[in-house]
């Protein structure tokens, strides 16, 4: 099975991760910085019940090759919150490496949470 990623126009593109069947998996925006000609990918989310599958490292590796090929960018960024080992290992593996990490970025109830900027440069 492979996905494919569908998509709108807008400023930042949404896109939607589906299967060749019209199955949703998942959903990733990706954005870039006319300054740094650096893309960014957010909302990396995989329906929690499709994970384990490498749908994950897919959507990732497709929006990456989407930013390298369309928008031009000559490197494509994203964060993780320190806590989320498995979505780090997983962007590991489709080739982001860690850049930098902000200890306590993020409070979460009693919790502060770090924050792992993660790049892949075009090759």
């Amino acid at each position: 099975m492979s996905l494919r990623l569908c998509t709108i126009n807008t400023a930042t593109v949404p896109f939607a991760a589906v299967t060749d069947e019209g199955e949703i998996v998942g959903f990733i925006c990706t954005s870039i910085s006319t300054d740094s000609n650096e893309a960014m990918l957010a909302f990396v989310i995989v329906d929690p019940a499709q994970r384990g599958k490498g749908y994950g490292r897919e959507m990732i590796e497709l929006a990456a090759r989407y930013c390298f090929e369309i928008l031009k960018a000559e490197a494509v960024q994203l964060n993780v919150f320190t806590v989320n080992e498995r979505a780090r290992k997983c962007y590991e593996s489709a080739g982001f490496t860690e850049r930098h990490t902000t200890p306590d970025a993020f409070s979460f109830g009693n919790e502060l949470w770090g924050r792992c900027n993660m790049v892949k440069k075009k090759q």
